[in-house]
């Protein structure tokens, strides 16, 4: 018994000995440590500081390069440089997360490049911006009331997925339902008029109501789309009739107004137009869509059948066809469209733009309920056109069920117009010295 009482005494001896000398040597680490950690988190906010600083001056004016200096108002020694297309070959310098090659580099993208140094800690800090295209939206208005003025409303009927914005006011009855990002500068109002309303809308992603305004392109943005069809790819100067082929061809009938006659289908091969053409006149379009094709007419165009892809991406997500339809003025929906494939429904395909005004149904309050628009893609309109009407009297047009291709956050048809503003697209940031390793 006293043996071991004696035993056991020695032990907790050796075992405080033990624990005492681990706390004097965790002791003698902490203020290292802490200073160490002080310097990290000085030295990132000195990174950080200087990016969002770039980004406000980016933002405000798109222009905007160079350098900034943390001066005396920032901890420690601190700089920013923007690189762009034309110094992006330095990066290899300077130690970037960011290769000369990845992603491609272009007009349309910048990338902030921050360090700090504080004490013995140096962070880096990288954020790559980009110019999105306008192909990224769901659906996008600068004005969310008709040419004549009108409110139109999203209703209970409708299901949009993918981020959509107007640069005006959403106006809501019923229970319309979002999926995705939904923006706008202004809240949204009910048929009651006032603010947050009498309506239900089902948000089941995001929303920002105090959103910054985004212009639509300028004429000289898409002026660049009409330079490339003319270098790259096939013009028209006449009223055209263009049906998009499976393997990639158009086939184009032109009008010829001096013997009133519609010519005989021409094929132009996928070689020939290369992804890229542009009218003049107003078009008639519809047809299967393969591989990635703009379509533009400074008239308007006018959807005759449905439009859809060879590979539809729902189904296999290796599929590259893509289509961008930029009109400068009216995309008109033929009031006979949904019919001539036998089905109430219309599909289309792609991401349509109309500039001039609206992308709107041909005679949306005549007749009955004609079905729905099942658009794969987004919608793109200065000023908000009319599908349908509903109310106590019944519904005419169209509902609206459009699904956004995910491919449209980063896939973009060819040299379809790009945003003026910049988004944050990657951020990027890490510890290049640390004297205590961790």
């Amino acid at each position: 018994m006293g043996r071991s009482m004696l035993l056991l005494v020695s032990g907790l001896v050796v075992l405080s000995g033990i624990i005492q000398f681990s706390n004097s040597q965790r002791a003698s680490l902490l203020p290292e440590r802490s200073a160490e950690v002080i310097s990290e988190v000085q030295a990132r906010n000195s990174t950080n500081s200087l990016i969002q600083t770039a980004i406000e001056k980016i933002r405000s004016d798109n222009t905007w390069e160079g350098t900034l200096y943390g001066g005396d108002l920032l901890p420690g020694s601190a700089t920013l440089k923007t690189y762009d297309i034309e110094n992006i070959d330095e990066l290899d310098a300077v130690d970037s997360l960011y290769s000369v090659g990845e992603g491609g580099w272009d007009t349309f993208k910048v990338l902030l490049f921050s360090e700090a140094t504080y004490g013995d800690s140096k962070v880096i800090t990288e954020v790559l911006m980009r110019r999105d295209s306008f192909s990224k939206y769901s659906y996008f208005s600068d004005k969310e009331k008709t040419s004549s003025g009108n409110n139109i409303y999203f209703y209970s009927s409708d299901e949009i997925s993918g981020p959509i914005h107007t640069n005006g006011t959403f106006k809501m009855s019923g229970s319309p339902t979002f999926y995705g990002h939904v923006s706008s500068p202004n809240e949204w109002r009910g048929r009651d008029g006032t603010i947050l309303g009498d309506a239900t809308p089902d948000f089941q992603g995001t929303t920002d109501f105090n959103a910054q305004t985004r212009e639509l392109p300028s004429g000289a943005k898409v002026a660049a789309l009409k330079s490339a069809a003319t270098s790259d790819g096939v013009t028209f100067n006449r009223l055209s009739y263009m049906i998009m082929q499976s393997d990639g061809s158009i086939e184009v009938s032109e009008y010829d107004s001096g013997s009133r006659n519609w010519t005989a289908f021409v094929n132009y091969p996928k070689e020939t137009h290369n992804g890229i053409i542009s009218s003049s006149e107003k078009i008639y379009l519809e047809g299967t869509v393969s591989g990635q094709i703009t379509i533009h007419s400074e008239d308007e165009v006018e959807i005759y059948d449905d439009i859809v892809y060879n590979v539809d991406p729902r189904v296999d997500d290796t599929s590259t066809d893509l289509l961008g339809v930029v009109s400068e003025g009216d995309i008109l929906i033929d009031q006979s469209a949904h019919s001539r494939t036998g089905s109430k429904d219309l599909r289309l395909h792609g991401s349509f733009m109309a500039l001039g005004s609206s992308f709107r149904v041909e005679n949306y309050v005549a007749g009955s309920h004609r079905g729905n628009i099942d658009l794969l893609g987004g919608i793109i309109q200065e000023t908000r056109g009319p599908v349908g009407t509903f109310g106590s009297y019944g519904v005419t047009g169209y509902s609206k069920k459009y699904e956004y291709d995910e491919r449209l956050g980063n896939s973009i048809p060819p040299h379809f117009p790009r945003e003026s503003v910049f988004t944050v697209v990657s951020w990027k940031e890490r510890v290049v010295s640390n004297t205590s390793g961790y």
